[in-house]
């Protein structure tokens, strides 16, 4: 009796299919591998992420800071009434977004030591960018509304307004005179 050629006494495996099972393997621990050490690009690129978005807050909150006096020395009508409100509505954005960056480094040192901190790292990268971004764009639009309803009510109460141009008079300037006959000297083109 003899064994059959696929029998579980036959131990033949082709040397292909071995080359394929290490690629295989080889290639799923480089991909491990990458991702352990992909852990602080991410890392950076978050940090780097929120130190960007920190000093453009920075800067919202200051057009905001300069913004509020000018308004509150504005006669109260309705529309600054308006205007407070959406003011509010760009200091909300702004402090919205100063708050998730504030808990940044808390967030992040429990995300290192959790089972799947790419995930958690991808995660706000992804998500909190966008509304990071959100946040940025919405009170960028409403301090630009502020601004200019602002200068425009300033300018209508009473600012300095800039000289307006003299209108062109009829007389040519002294240089475009034809010369005078009387030879007065006058200077021809």
């Amino acid at each position: 009796m003899t064994n059959a050629p696929y029998s579980a006494t036959t131990l033949a495996v082709r040397p292909q299919r071995l080359v394929v099972v290490f690629a295989l393997v080889a290639a799923s621990l480089a991909l491990a591998c990458d991702r352990r050490n992909d852990l602080p690009r991410m890392q950076d690129e978050l940090l780097t992420a929120a130190v960007s978005y920190r000093a453009r807050f920075d800067d919202l909150k200051r057009r905001a800071d300069a913004i509020d006096p000018r308004l509150r020395a504005l006669p109260q009508d309705t529309g600054a009434a308006a205007a407070q409100h959406t003011l509010g509505l760009a200091r909300t954005a702004i402090d919205q977004g100063l708050g998730h960056l504030q808990q940044l480094p808390t967030l992040l040192g429990a995300w290192v030591k959790s089972e799947n901190p790419r995930e958690l790292l991808r995660g706000w990268l992804d998500g909190k960018r966008r509304e990071l971004e959100a946040g940025v764009t919405e009170a960028s639009s409403e301090l630009e509304a502020v601004e200019s309803w602002t200068a425009g009510t300033e300018q209508r109460a009473g600012a300095p307004q800039p000289p307006a141009a003299a209108p062109p008079s009829a007389e040519p300037a002294p240089d475009d005179r034809e010369p005078q006959a009387d030879g007065s000297g006058a200077p021809i083109r």
